[in-house]
């Protein structure tokens, strides 16, 4: 039995059309910062730190894989603004991202083997490498963390490399140490 159409052809298609932009545009878990195509971003850099730190404590490698740059985000944000995509320098994409992807795991499953399970408690965070701007995000080099542990002694250190900045959102841009 047919059951006819109540909506008109161009209503059904702008119903359709508002329902996948509000499935696109919902924001994640620690608070996509509106426009960017970034997942997992988060409101500054010491709260990404601090789901770093989380992430290692509770031995959650789902979460510690799922904070750095995705394929995807790498692919549509970072690499057309970067000199290396520009014609003529002969370095294709899936090289580059292949091998940064390749790092920033072996990084992290060190950084498991060292720290995870350890209790930190953020104190303090910087940079200690440059700021590189480009079109439209910057990336914070050399992120260095002061922390403190169970027995209250401090320490500084290097648990991931840089941070991607876009819109206002703190992004990891990998675990590769600076």
């Amino acid at each position: 039995m047919n059951t006819p159409l109540r909506f008109g052809l161009p209503v059904l298609v702008a119903l359709l059309l508002a329902g996948a932009a509000a499935a696109g545009c919902g924001g994640d878990a620690a608070g996509d910062a509106g426009p960017s195509p970034l997942h997992r971003t988060f409101d500054s850099p010491e709260t990404l730190a601090e789901a770093v730190l989380a992430a290692l404590a509770d031995g959650d490698n789902a979460a510690l894989e799922a904070l750095p740059l995705s394929e995807l985000e790498f692919r549509t944000v970072v690499w057309p603004e970067l000199p290396s995509s520009l014609p003529g320098r002969g370095l294709p994409f899936d090289y580059v991202w292949g091998d940064l992807h390749q790092k920033s795991t072996n990084s992290m499953r060190r950084l498991i083997d060292r720290h995870g399970g350890k209790r930190y408690a953020l104190a303090g965070l910087t940079f200690a490498g440059e700021t590189t701007p480009y079109e439209t995000y910057r990336v914070h080099r050399e992120t260095l963390l002061t922390v403190r542990d169970d027995a209250g002694d401090q320490h500084e250190l290097a648990l991931f490399g840089s941070i991607l900045e876009r819109d206002g959102a703190f992004k990891l841009f990998s675990y590769v140490v600076d």
